[in-house]
């Protein structure tokens, strides 16, 4: 996603000067750096709250897709606002920057971004004109840098948000779109999950041969028992590895933690639970970034499943011949529902593979 630029003056002119009026702005692949306009970055922006649409560029009958696009903006946005979803003239979509609802409601289609066979188009109820010219200005895509935490959100440690990870997928329009599912997968499995799970373990010793051996084996599953419309708000964006990673917020108040709140194992009368996954190089079946984050919440949710119940069944035995046998067996079962808030995710790497680590603070409302 290395792209040579544009004079910066030139498209930034063109996006000022089509601002109102339907109009379309594009990149060349061949750019050595993305410039792009601000709010495929950063859709909300102070007062401005914005949804982007996506879509291939050419429709079925080999027009440029605007129409598609924007209706995928327009979708999110009354959704998100709770108005009523009605059709919308195809053609209306696609000639008109402004957009009259039902509802009342008037929708501003900012010019829209062309970038490897997608169109992106930009969403927003009517609002000041400053603060939509801010969103029209030109800024770059930055890479996700987990290490050095940049952007800075990536390790911002607020419970009421959630990183979405697209991943690869038949067609690049379809990848804002996924990041959102995994968003919201992750948030139904914090709201509430069953988790099943049983572990085995077997010790054993024989003097006679100067032998110890032990063996651990775990079977589990988290589910989520809710599936519901969590209206989250994509904030920002950043690239990783060709795969796009958002930056969603949920719709609460995010909770005031103390500097020292990973070295504490109770936070307000909660637990504060680690889950991981990838130590030791280990990577999820299908080596998606997005299934390594979920396993690892799953890791959490199994945890404090754990502390919520347990039963174990222990059985040992102890024999003598010319010497001590000893062999015990030891079984795990926890079945129980959970509720957690993700405090935060850190990714490292480990022979070129990805290790993530979460923190999942107990819900105070566990049922």
């Amino acid at each position: 996603m290395k792209l040579t630029r544009f004079p910066p003056f030139l498209l930034l002119s063109a996006l000022l000067i089509l601002s109102g009026c339907n109009a379309t702005i594009g990149l060349n692949k061949s750019q050595q750096n993305i410039h792009i306009p601000s709010w495929f970055v950063k859709p909300i922006q102070k007062d401005t709250v914005g949804f982007i649409g996506a879509a291939t560029k050419y429709d079925s009958q080999g027009r440029i897709n605007i129409a598609g696009s924007r209706k995928a903006a327009l979708v999110k946005l009354q959704s998100y606002h709770q108005l009523s979803i009605t059709n919308i003239d195809k053609q209306l979509l696609t000639d008109a920057a402004k957009l009259h609802l039902p509802s009342g409601n008037t929708v501003r289609f900012l010019p829209e971004f062309f970038y490897q066979g997608v169109v992106y188009s930009y969403a927003t109820l009517e609002q000041d004109q400053f603060s939509l010219s801010q969103q029209q200005t030109l800024t770059t895509l930055s890479r996700c840098e987990f290490k050095q935490c940049n952007p800075e959100w990536l390790c911002d440690e607020q419970s009421n948000t959630i990183t979405g990870v697209s991943f690869y997928t038949a067609t690049p329009s379809q990848q804002l779109l996924m990041a959102q599912q995994n968003a919201n997968l992750i948030a139904d499995l914090l709201t509430k999950s069953q988790v099943h799970a049983t572990e085995f373990i077997s010790q054993s010793a024989d003097t006679n041969a100067n032998r110890h051996s032990a063996s651990f084996n775990q079977q589990s599953d988290v589910k989520a028992t809710v599936k519901q419309h969590h209206a989250m708000l994509l904030s920002e964006l950043c690239e990783y590895q060709g795969t796009l990673i958002g930056n969603f917020v949920l719709p609460k108040a995010p909770l005031a933690l103390q500097e020292n709140w990973r070295s504490l194992s109770v936070y307000q009368d909660r637990s504060v639970i680690q889950g991981s996954f990838g130590q030791g190089g280990t990577m999820s079946s299908d080596l998606l970034l997005s299934s390594a984050i979920e396993l690892a919440i799953k890791d959490a949710l199994i945890e404090l499943a754990k502390i919520k119940g347990i039963a174990i069944e222990n059985t040992s035995s102890l024999s003598f011949n010319d010497g001590a046998y000893f062999l015990s067996k030891s079984k795990m079962t926890v079945d129980e529902q959970v509720s957690g808030q993700l405090l935060d995710i850190r990714l490292s790497y480990q022979k070129d593979n990805p290790v993530v680590n979460v923190w999942v603070l107990e819900n105070n409302n566990q049922l």
